[in-house]
């Protein structure tokens, strides 16, 4: 038995055991930058569990929210959103006639960017800071993003003496189609928070930033 066909009978065992266990799943496949889950890609029956072997022990934990997702796959794929009974996730890995990876979402942000001045573009190497609010172009807009306590980003600008230093985070998110995450851009969340990016990291799973909490 080759692996494409070991691959079918996989994907469908997963969708008969999904229509024991599992709920109404929508999955989007992001084609823009903006609003990635406008319109849905495909209607699944999922279940979601912390055990690759599904035995539904328990959730996933406070500080590992990653979870293996029991559905039909075959046609899922890395960067697919998953909305299902109330929760969101984003597939970050899948691999032949194994169930996806996904990772759990907390947020759904927009991210910003200062262009570049006129100066800057005849000249470069200027820039402007994170700082310029009124400059500040939406890049991309209604993303599912894990943001978690992690290790301090180190962030563009100056710094205030006497500041106090703003909490260490850390961001998991699908890759932007035609938006690569660099330093100096801002996230804010529905929640009103906002942070820059002070490092990104771009994978085949998606991208991993580390923030910096804005105090104003």
């Amino acid at each position: 038995m080759d692996q494409p066909a070991l691959n079918r009978l996989a994907a469908r065992g997963f969708a008969r055991a999904a229509a024991r266990v599992g709920a109404a799943c929508a999955q989007y496949r992001p084609t823009g930058a903006m609003q990635p889950m406008g319109v849905a890609h495909a209607q699944l029956v999922a279940a979601f569990s912390s055990d690759r072997a599904f035995g539904f022990a328990g959730p996933a934990l406070w500080d590992a929210p990653f979870v293996y997702a029991l559905l039909d796959t075959t046609d899922v794929q890395a960067g697919d959103i998953l909305t299902s009974a109330g929760q969101t996730c984003f597939v970050a890995r899948c691999e032949p006639f194994r169930p996806p990876l996904c990772v759990l979402c907390n947020a759904t942000v927009t991210l910003a960017a200062t262009p570049a001045p006129a100066a800057a573009l005849a000249n470069p190497g200027g820039y402007a800071t994170s700082g310029d609010a009124s400059a500040q172009a939406t890049v991309a807009s209604g993303w599912p993003a894990l943001i978690r306590l992690g290790a301090g980003a180190t962030v563009p600008g100056p710094g205030q003496p006497g500041a106090i230093h703003g909490g260490g985070m850390e961001m998991f998110m699908p890759a932007i189609p035609g938006v690569t995450l660099q330093p100096a851009m801002w996230v804010s969340d529905a929640g009103g928070a906002r942070y820059t990016i002070g490092s990104a990291r771009a994978s085949p799973w998606g991208t991993r930033c580390l923030l910096g909490q804005q105090q104003a």
